[in-house]
């Protein structure tokens, strides 16, 4: 197993959405976190794929990567999240800044979301608070609160 004290950040690029999702790992075998994943979003049909998760997941598997964390750096209006999708295929965690909830609270309005939609983040595993220290195996990250994005 190689790994190196830099991180490894492997991006993929989704040109439907102009987007990229990333993997950090340290090399073969070690943890690895996802950060900001597509799911394909047909708008004239209104249906989803996975096309772009996928791409991911065999990255993902043919560097026999361990996920421990799957990373929403903030509510996305540019793209669907496959965070779910990629939970159910390779485990992890999914992670956001705690402030989600006050952009859930404004969207909730906006939308007109049904009553009992939940706007504390409880649909996250984990939510970060500003300078909070977490692990990708032996990486170390460091979460900054930056609003307005």
């Amino acid at each position: 197993m190689a790994t190196t004290q830099t991180p490894i950040v492997v991006p993929f690029f989704d040109q439907a959405t102009w987007t990229v999702t990333y993997v950090v790992h340290q090399g073969q075998g070690t943890a690895c976190a996802i950060v900001d994943p597509v799911l394909d979003y047909d708008p004239k049909s209104g249906r989803t794929a996975t096309r772009s998760a996928d791409q991911v997941i065999e990255y993902v598997t043919s560097m026999d990567l361990k996920l421990a964390w799957i990373l929403e750096t903030h509510a996305h209006a540019d793209h669907l999240t496959a965070a779910q999708y990629l939970r159910s295929q390779l485990g992890g965690k999914v992670g956001i800044g705690e402030h989600i909830c006050t952009v859930q609270a404004v969207f909730k309005d906006i939308f007109n979301l049904e009553p009992q939609f939940q706007t504390d983040g409880s649909q996250f595993d984990h939510l970060f608070v500003d300078a909070e220290r977490f692990a990708i195996g032996a990486l170390e990250g460091e979460v900054m609160y930056l609003p307005g994005h």
